[in-house]
C-alpha cells in the first residue's frame, strides 16, 4: 500500500523541524538524511512497548531455539477449526512457567504468528500479528536465520522497562504494512541489527551449546539531538539491564554510515540494510523518549 501525507501532516513536520533544529543550514541538513522521511506516513507496524529488559535478556536465547522449531503441532485434520496446540519441544524451552519468559514469548508470538491466528494457554491469549514478512512459516517448522534474526529486531524493538504511554513503529525491508494509520510516528530513533551465535560451556563437564543474542545500533542524529543526552547512554538505558552485560553494540549516526547502511527503496519509508542485511528501523510519536531521562540513584 503507497502510502502519503496529507497537508495537516506537511505543516506539523516543517513546524517541528524548524523548532528543534532552529537554524535554515540544520533544517537543511535533517532534510537531506532520514529526518524527511517522518513527514510520511510510512508503511510499516505499530505496537506499544511489551518487553522488560530483564525478562528479554534472560530468554532472548531460548526465543532462537524456539523459532528453530515447529511452533505448532500438526493439527488433527478430523476438526480442523480446533485451536493449535503447541508444539512440546517449544514448551520444553520453559517461557510459559515464568512471567518473564510468558511476555517475551507473547511478544514473539506477535512478531512472528500471522494475524488471525491465536492460541490460548492457561487462560492467556497470545495473539499474532504477522510483523515480519517471511515469519508465519514458523507455525509449521522452524526459520532461517535470516528471519529469526528480524524476528528478534521486532522483538528488541520494543524492548524497555515503560509500562505505558510508548508505542513504536517499525519499519523496514522485512516488516509488514499493518492497516492502521501511521502519520503520529514522525520522530527517527535507530535501526537494529540482530545477531545470533552459539555458546559452548562446559560448567557441568560436557559440553553445552546455547544461543545468545547481540545487536548492532545506528542512531538518528535527529534522535540524538531530540535527546539532549549521550545517545549511547539513552540506548542502553532503554534496552540494558545492566552495565556491560546486555550485547548492545553501539555503532554511533547511521547518517555516518552510508555505504554499511544502505537506504533500500525510497528512502522516507525508512528502509535500510546494513551490511548486506536488511535490519529494522524504529520511529516514536514522542519527541524525547523517556529512555533520553538520565538515570537518578543506582542501576
Amino acid at each position: 500500500m503507497m502510502r502519503s501525507v496529507g497537508a495537516l501532516g506537511v505543516v506539523i513536520g516543517v513546524g517541528l523541524f524548524t523548532a528543534a533544529c532552529g537554524s535554515a543550514s540544520q533544517l537543511e541538513g535533517e532534510l537531506e538524511g532520514p529526518g524527511l522521511e517522518a513527514m510520511w506516513d510510512k508503511p510499516g507496524t505499530q505496537d506499544p512497548n511489551g518487553t522488560p529488559k530483564d525478562a528479554w535478556h534472560a530468554w532472548k536465547g531460548r526465543v532462537v531455539e524456539a523459532l528453530q522449531r515447529p511452533l505448532f503441532q500438526e493439527q488433527d485434520m478430523s476438526d480442523p477449526e480446533s485451536e493449535p496446540k503447541l508444539n512440546p519441544e517449544v514448551l520444553a524451552l520453559g517461557f510459559l512457567e515464568d512471567p518473564g519468559g510468558q511476555e517475551v514469548f507473547d511478544h514473539a508470538f506477535r512478531c512472528a504468528v500471522e494475524e488471525g491466528v491465536a492460541v490460548t494457554i492457561d487462560g492467556h491469549e497470545y495473539k499474532g500479528r504477522g510483523a515480519v514478512i517471511g515469519a508465519s512459516s514458523w507455525a509449521q517448522g522452524g526459520l532461517s536465520m535470516s528471519v529469526i534474526t528480524n524476528v528478534l529486531e521486532c522483538v528488541i524493538a520494543f524492548v524497555n522497562d515503560m509500562n505505558e504511554g510508548v508505542s513504536v513503529l517499525l519499519t523496514g525491508p522485512h516488516v509488514n504494512d499493518d492497516p492502521a494509520e501511521h502519520h503520529g510516528f514522525i520522530y527517527s530513533e535507530a535501526v537494529w541489527c540482530a545477531n545470533a551465535f552459539t555458546v559452548t560451556s562446559s560448567s557441568t563437564g560436557a559440553a553445552t551449546v546455547t544461543y545468545d543474542v547481540d545487536v548492532d545500533v545506528y542512531v538518528t542524529k535527529s534522535f540524538a539531538r531530540r535527546c539532549e543526552y549521550n545517545p549511547a547512554a539513552a540506548l542502553a538505558q532503554r534496552y540494558c539491564y545492566k552495565a556491560g552485560s546486555c550485547g548492545l553494540n553501539y555503532r554511533g549516526f547511521l547518517e555516518d554510515y552510508p555505504t554499511e547502511c544502505e537506504v533500500d527503496g525510497d528512502p522516507k519509508y525508512g528502509r535500510y540494510k546494513c551490511n548486506g542485511k536488511a535490519c529494522t528501523m524504529t520511529w516514536l510519536t514522542d519527541p524525547k523518549a523517556p529512555w533520553c531521562e538520565p538515570r537518578r540513584g543506582p542501576d
